[in-house]
């Protein structure tokens, strides 16, 4: 419910801002504002983020929404989503909302939401940043099949067999470097 109305009212509201002179991260920090205006006129119960470190931008209810701005004009993007270990706490409904946009043609092509748990495995990945970091591999790709056909049972079970891959691979990775500084002191204890 919450998803159709956010596309609904931000297709019809969202406008492309005024950029004369602002870095692509200034034009998607515009378009985030004017998501949170536009959510905050539509919406009851809206309320800001907690803090800077939030998953979400703002809350509508007793639902989480972060957006996602992507600049068509860039060809590579590979955007962090979410850390893995705050995915597996999370205590409510988690919404991305989409905003795809063209900084040179200086408009918004489209604008969409989907649950965390939709999100296409096949442009998803495990990074090495913290505990993990959930990534899109490829946002041109991703926009092509953003969704799912994973049911959220089978998405988390997916979730879960990537992470145990994903820590297999930083332990060995680990241990080869752990290996590597161990050949350097037992040379260095030589001499």
């Amino acid at each position: 419910m919450i998803k159709a109305q956010l596309t609904k009212c931000l297709k019809e509201g969202l406008k492309f801002p005024e950029s004369k002179g602002v870095q692509q991260r200034g034009i998607a920090d515009k378009i985030e504002d004017a998501c949170n205006e536009i959510i905050k006129a539509t919406f009851k119960d809206v309320r800001p983020a907690k803090s800077r470190r939030s998953i979400e931008d703002v809350n509508i209810g007793n639902t989480y929404v972060d957006h996602k701005t992507s600049d068509a004009a860039l060809d590579f993007k590979m955007p962090n989503m979410i850390s893995i270990d705050r995915l597996r706490k999370l205590d409510r409904e988690l919404i991305y909302n989409f905003v795809v946009y063209d900084s040179n043609k200086k408009e918004i092509i489209d604008t969409f939401a989907l649950n965390v748990y939709e999100l296409n495995w096949d442009y998803l990945k495990i990074q090495n940043l913290g505990k993990g970091q959930l990534q899109i591999t490829s946002m041109v790709e991703f926009l092509k099949a953003p969704k799912t056909k994973l049911n959220k049972e089978q998405w988390l079970e997916r979730l879960r067999a990537e992470a145990v891959a994903f820590y297999k691979k930083v332990q060995k990775d680990a241990e080869k470097r752990q290996a590597e500084w161990q050949k350097v002191v037992d040379n260095s204890a030589q001499t």
